[in-house]
């Protein structure tokens, strides 16, 4: 028998994994997308809410019973927009409004677009609470003074 060398193997090689190829930013982009136009509908519609129904609040509010029996029919007509906007603007800018906070948390935490994840989150997050505050700032500044 002959003794024929082995091959000299070295250490197990530890090698760096390839670095991963970048993500898209694209959810994050879509989170701050719709979050802000959520917000400028919702500022929009809280101007419109606001400066509609002031005139309208002071006519009910003066009156004795407290109703909308002694309202014209031009005045109760003017109901129905205010009533469809509203509407429209808690529904869908609840909805959207939930949809861009989760998909700028969907963001933040997978880095696809991280910085406009945040934007998103933190728009979506203060459109509801500026909204209300316009909405409230234009209702008082369309009420008449008696």
């Amino acid at each position: 028998m002959s003794f024929q060398p082995q091959p000299v193997y070295g250490p197990p090689g530890y090698y760096a994994a390839p670095p991963a190829p970048p993500r898209p930013r694209t959810l994050g982009a879509v989170s701050m997308g719709i979050a802000l136009g959520v917000f400028v509908l919702s500022v929009v519609a809280s101007v419109y809410i606001g400066m509609t129904a002031g005139p309208l609040t002071h006519s009910i509010a003066s009156s004795s019973a407290g109703g909308s029996s002694h309202l014209s029919s031009a005045q109760l007509a003017a109901f129905a927009p205010i009533g469809i906007v509203t509407t429209a603007q808690m529904i869908f800018g609840t909805v959207l409004g939930i949809l861009a906070l989760v998909l700028g948390i969907v963001a933040v935490a997978t880095k696809r677009g991280r910085a406009f994840g945040v934007v998103g989150i933190a728009v979506a997050t203060a459109a509801p609470v500026l909204s209300f505050i316009v909405y409230t700032a234009t209702i008082a500044a369309s009420v008449p003074h008696a």
